[in-house]
């Protein structure tokens, strides 16, 4: 018995290095490929180049993110159970936004928000349930905006199968709602299957919570006109950079693209997004007219003011660790 225990933790470990490589070779794998498509020296010209106050606006843009999502978390927690302090909630989501730019993936800080908010009492079932139903409203925006990203587009977007991809995510997304929502009206008995009957038992209980946040008129409104306004701080982001860089890149076309990187970025394969995010900036901002050194340029900055604008993070975990 005590063999087995050591053995399942030591495998446990193994496969979490295991896929920190996988990602890490994912990730340089991509930017390789990247590489051979633009002049590197060009990119790293462009990079050196931006002004003081496309910088600052862009981090400032960034960390507004932190301060909107944290709103929209406190609200959906408040509906779901017991309603935290914002100052709280404000701290732990940016000490999220820091692990998410440190750990493998993109949901990384999630899962640190859940096992900090766990450690106030609220049941970590709980905490599960409010960061992932926080992050499904903003998933909602993001889609919503994609499409009509796309459909503004038109044929400029290039590959079509592209533009195709990216609306099909908006049918799938809704069809996933739907079946969130009806989770708990799964017959009782595969809730005790041995396998699957914990997992079960969770989605039951986020359903009910889903249909409290989603099908609450008032309540869905409301995060879903914060989760536009975080999208629209990335926008943002994007526009000051490109402006303190020089480039032609209007409002208007980064709100059509802009939704389109931050989506595909979403995927789970690389180490913080790196390699993938510089990939969909050169197709999507291709559609706008932007040529691939630039969109790269843009992208490692956005990389760059995303590690910055996490950086208070770091502080607020380590005075939160004492």
């Amino acid at each position: 018995m005590s063999s087995a225990v050591i053995q399942r933790p030591a495998s446990s470990a193994l496969r979490r290095r295991l896929a920190l490589l996988a990602k890490l070779a994912v990730s340089l794998a991509l930017l390789a490929l990247v590489a051979g498509s633009i002049d590197v020296k060009t990119v790293g010209g462009l990079v050196l180049g931006l002004s003081p106050a496309g910088a600052a606006a862009a981090v400032a843009s960034l960390a507004a993110i932190a301060v909107v999502s944290a709103l929209r978390w406190q609200l959906v927690i408040g509906a779901i159970g017991p309603r935290q302090p914002f100052a709280r909630i404000l701290g732990l989501m940016f000490v999220g936004s820091f692990f998410t730019q440190m750990l493998p993936t993109s949901v990384g800080g999630d899962a640190v928000r859940i096992w900090q908010l766990s450690r106030y009492g609220v049941p970590a079932q709980r905490a599960f349930i409010g960061v992932m139903l926080e992050r499904i409203t903003g998933l909602i925006a993001l889609v919503l905006m994609v499409a009509g990203g796309v459909v503004w587009l038109g044929e400029a977007l290039s590959p079509p199968a592209l533009g195709y991809v990216l609306l099909a995510c908006l049918p799938i997304l809704l069809v996933g709602l739907a079946v969130l929502c009806l989770l708990d009206r799964l017959p009782p008995g595969l809730q005790g299957l041995p396998l699957v009957g914990p997992g079960l038992r969770l989605l039951a209980t986020m359903a009910a919570d889903a249909r409290r946040v989603l099908l609450a008129p008032r309540l869905s409104l409301v995060l879903l006109a914060l989760s536009a306004v975080a999208q629209f701080c990335s926008i943002l982001t994007f526009y000051a950079l490109a402006g303190g860089l020089g480039l032609p890149l209007s409002l208007a076309a980064a709100t059509a693209v802009v939704p389109g990187i931050i989506l595909i970025t979403f995927l789970p394969i690389s180490f913080a997004g790196w390699g993938v995010r510089e990939g969909a900036s050169i197709a999507m901002l291709a559609a706008v007219g932007l040529g691939a050194d630039q969109a790269v340029a843009l992208s490692v900055l956005f990389g760059l003011a995303s590690i910055l604008a996490g950086l208070p993070g770091l502080p607020l975990w380590l005075a939160h660790a004492r």
